[in-house]
Formats: structure tokens, sequence, C-alpha cells
């Protein structure tokens, strides 16, 4: 009985973060964004970046929530003290449904491709839209030259770009396949991919999980900033450096496997 009033209450929990995160997400979207834009009309850049800056601080209010409701653990350092400076093109893997939320947290300045139903969208349209971050077609070859220029043109500005490879969700405990659109990128820039492995245990709203579905601890993210893959290295070939970084979240997988069996024998 007890356990039952804890899921419940949980499940609760995640309902009203979900119902935050959305009258929040309408807040910046149809009031605050739309001002932004106003107060700096004239210089597109700056809206852009002022904007981003809004959506930053509301994600990390919500974040904040979520830690306090003791749904989620997650420690902005892990992330913030390894990245480098200038522009970069930040690859992750994507296992839950709030990695974004947790890494424009604490990033406010990267830029992010998102698929274009997303655009689509009433709500997070427009605060994609405001925050001038990049649209990624329908998966066709011109949509693809359109995400290739619109990179390039935010990196060559300084700022970072961050592209999830496999496009979606990733598989339980497990990676999708891997696009060479982040490794393209980086190569026609010329500046380095920086792979950012995120981990999730208990796992929740991953893929095929509904929002009810929580676990019955908090989830605890791990996220570890691997090795900088330079295009140089790979002569410039997006494939070579795809199959490269693919295998570095492939190791980092099975270490983590290794040391939950470890701590099982235990």
């Amino acid at each position: 009985m007890k356990n039952a009033a804890v899921k419940l209450i949980r499940i609760l929990l995640s309902g009203t973060a979900f119902f935050f995160f959305w009258s929040g997400g309408a807040l910046l979207s149809w009031v605050i964004l739309p001002a932004v834009r106003f107060y700096y009309e004239g210089d597109p850049l700056m809206q852009a970046r002022r904007c981003r800056a809004w959506v930053s601080g509301g994600f990390r209010l919500h974040v904040g929530y979520m830690h306090f409701c003791r749904l989620v653990h997650f420690d902005p350092r892990d992330i913030r003290r390894q990245l480098p400076d200038g522009p970069f093109v930040l690859t992750a893997n994507h296992p839950t449904l709030i990695d974004v939320v947790l890494i424009l947290a604490v990033y406010p300045s990267i830029y992010c491709v998102a698929k274009s139903a997303l655009f689509k969208s009433p709500l997070v349209g427009r605060l994609l839209t405001y925050c001038d971050h990049i649209d990624a077609g329908e998966g066709d070859a011109i949509s693809g030259a359109a995400v290739l220029h619109g990179a390039i043109a935010r990196l060559r500005a300084g700022d970072p770009v961050l592209v999830f490879p496999e496009g979606t969700r990733s598989p339980m405990r497990g990676l999708g396949h891997f696009k060479r659109g982040a490794f393209e990128i980086s190569c026609r820039a010329g500046v380095p991919v920086v792979p950012l492995f995120i981990a999730c245990e208990p796992p929740g709203l991953m893929k095929g999980m509904a929002w009810y579905t929580v676990p019955t601890g908090t989830m605890r993210f791990k996220m570890a900033v691997l090795a900088e893959q330079h295009p140089a290295a790979f002569g410039g070939e997006a494939r070579v450096m795809a199959e490269q970084v693919r295998g570095l979240f492939e190791q980092q997988m099975q270490a983590g496997r290794g040391s939950a069996g470890n701590s099982a024998a235990a």
C-alpha cells in the first residue's frame, strides 16, 4: 500500500512538472519572447541571443522544480566545466525526453537542430523560431543543405551547435544509427565535434515510455564530455568520424554495464 501511494505521488508530481513546462513555455512563447524581440528590434543576432538566455533561465527553473520534487537529480557542473570555449558541434546520445532541457538550461548560447514537426507546434515552434534554432527539415537533400548552411553560419558567428546524431531518442539502454549530418557540419566548418555521453538511472522518460511511467526512485543524470574529435584527423571524412564517435558512446555504455554488474555482484 505504501509503495502504491508513493508511486501515485510521483505520478502527480510528474504531471505538475509537465504542466509547468507547457504553461511556462506558453508564457515565454506568447509574452516574454515577443517583448524581447520588440526591445531589440533591428538587431536579429541580439534578439536571438536574449531569447535563448530567457529560455535557458526558464529551463533552469524547471530543472530546479524537478530536483526539488526529487524527480530528477542533475549536477550542471557535469558539463559546464568540461565544455570548451568557442564554436564546436556538440553531439549527444538522446536517452530521455528532457535531455535538451538539461543541456540548454546550463548552456544558453548553444543552438540546436530540432525536428521540423516541433517548429510547426503552436507553442514550441514559436520558442524555437524566436531563439533562431535550426529546423531539421523533412530529411530531403534541400533540407539537409539548409541545415548544413544554417549550422555553419552560426558556428562562424562563434556559437556552438547541438546535434543529436540519432535524430530521435535512443533505444532503451542502446544507441540508434548515427546520421552523418553533425559530422558533415564539423568537417565543412572546420570545428571539432565534442561528444557528450548522457546516462540516466533508473530509466525514465525514455523512448516508448508514457510520461506517467515513473521510476520508483529519482532519475539521476550523469553526463560526460568525451575526447574532442577534429575533422583533420579523419581527412574530412564525415562517415568515418561518425563511426568513431559512435564507438566512443558504445564504450561508455559497456563500461556502465560493467560497473552496474560489479555493483550488483558486490
